[in-house]
């Protein structure tokens, strides 16, 4: 081994044992999931290198009795010799040159296979019922891979970036609390400046400033024009982790950011998005990110067209939609009848939940730099929208009233009161629709406060809102 492989291999098995570290207090499933790819990334890099054999084994062996002293020697020795095995059929390469390899290329059956996985139930008559944990409630649960789909421009970064925050603050997402910790994001669409831009808003918005964002735990990074690819596709066809996913992979393990968010799947996956098994490699990669972490990730993409049409919110494949245990799709809100578009309006659709029920849909418009929940869509404050929304109605039948210009309670009407008063600017100001109009011509001919009042001649009248006195 020449005096750069060794250095290259000792800063390898540090990283080893740093992952190993990491998830020393996981359950005994992930840590040898983890070691298994500790084991394959030192095989397959350094025996085509012509490394002693011996020297990764004993690397290797030295980790598994440091971390995972609870785990069978057996075990750990199945492991380290399959990885070996599959890398010795690696074709050998001279110094300085990377090896081709093979990924996880199948080779000859062990003679004796390890035992199957059954789940030890023994003692679960005594052990309380796990319950499900959550990095949001009922949103983004936690060590998983979630996806937030939506259009370019959709605002979905921002949204993100907004949840970061929340969560190193402790403070209010969209209507819910987080839960509190460190966070990541990784972005590889926008640079240093436009991230600094959307933080300020955030900053003002919950009245703290840079320095409370790095003490609370927030992590940035930005691959701009770089390349940022955490998975591509090998020759055998499977999906292999890059060098970036590596580091990334020690940095959660390192920092254990309750929520990571990645911008975009386009920027960090190399594979085909319409090929089923690629798909569910690259999120077991990303999920393994979550897992290391102790935390959840969410991975930002773009719909197709026919995402976007069918309101799906995904490309490719349905493994995007069946691979994940949650995900949800931001998108703008079409104007009702009548009404003029509002392109600042956006709304969060929720379209899955594997361990919970599936969230509401959230309506948020775009003021001062971020996303904030329209009022009124929320049961907490349904009663203050309804309210507003009633004295906003009796403010404009006042003022047509005052102008002669007669509206009514007809849907089929050219004067139909609630299109033309949310045509106006006092409505769009209350940011008042026309279903919330429609919904108060109700209320407000229940409590008897208006009423049809006939005029024109009396053999034929005609019929116009107005006050009840």
């Amino acid at each position: 081994m020449t005096d750069v492989d060794q250095r290259r291999f000792q800063q390898e098995l540090d990283s080893c044992r740093r992952l190993l570290a990491a998830v020393a207090t996981q359950e005994a499933e992930t840590r040898v999931k983890v070691f298994q790819t500790c084991a394959h990334d030192l095989a397959q890099t350094f025996i085509p290198r012509g490394t002693d054999k011996a020297t990764i084994v004993d690397g290797l062996h030295e980790c598994a009795s440091a971390y995972m002293a609870d785990i069978a020697v057996d075990e750990t020795q199945r492991i380290i010799a399959d990885e070996i095995a599959e890398a010795e059929q690696i074709e050998r390469v001279p110094d300085g040159i990377e090896p081709k390899t093979n990924g996880h290329a199948k080779t000859e059956q062990p003679s004796e296979p390890p035992p199957l996985p059954f789940i030890d139930m023994s003692n679960w008559d005594n052990e309380p019922i796990p319950e499900q944990e959550w990095a949001v409630l009922n949103r983004i649960p936690h060590q998983q891979c979630v996806l937030f789909s939506g259009e370019g421009a959709a605002g979905k970064s921002t949204v993100q970036l907004q949840l970061s925050a929340a969560h190193v603050l402790g403070r209010d997402w969209l209507g819910t609390m987080p839960a509190q910790g460190p966070a990541l994001f990784i972005d590889a669409e926008d640079g240093e400046k436009v991230i600094h831009r959307r933080l300020a808003a955030i900053t003002k918005h919950y009245n703290v400033t840079f320095s409370d964002l790095i003490k609370g735990g927030l992590h940035l990074m930005s691959f701009f024009g770089e390349d940022a690819v955490l998975a591509t596709n090998s020759r055998s066809g499977k999906i292999e982790p890059t060098a970036l996913y590596k580091q990334i992979l020690e940095a959660v393990g390192d920092i254990k950011p309750v929520m990571t968010g990645i911008a975009s799947s386009a920027n960090v996956y190399a594979g085909s998005e319409i090929d089923r098994a690629q798909v569910q490699q690259f999120v077991s990669l990303m999920t393994r990110l979550a897992i290391v972490a102790d935390g959840s990730l969410v991975l930002i993409s773009h719909p197709s067209l026919t995402g976007i049409t069918s309101e799906s919110g995904i490309s490719g494949t349905t493994q995007w939609h069946n691979a994940m245990r949650a995900r949800f799709y931001m998108k703008g809100v079409k104007p009702e009848n009548g009404e003029e578009p509002d392109n600042d309006l956006r709304e969060i659709v929720f379209k899955k939940n594997n361990y919970g029920p599936i969230s509401e849909s959230i309506v948020m418009h775009y003021q001062n730099g971020l996303f904030l929940p329209v009022p009124g869509v929320s049961s907490l404050d349904q009663a203050a929208q309804d309210a507003k929304a009633d004295d906003v109605f009796l403010t404009l039948l006042r003022r047509f009233t005052a102008e002669n210009r007669n509206v009514s309670n007809s849907p089929n009407s050219i004067n139909y009161a609630p299109v033309l008063f949310a045509r106006e600017e006092e409505a769009k100001r209350a940011g008042v629709s026309t279903k919330m109009f429609e919904a108060a011509i109700l209320r407000l001919f229940k409590a008897a406060i208006i009423w049809n009042e006939p005029y024109g001649r009396p053999a034929r009248p005609n019929y116009r809102l107005a006050w009840k006195e």
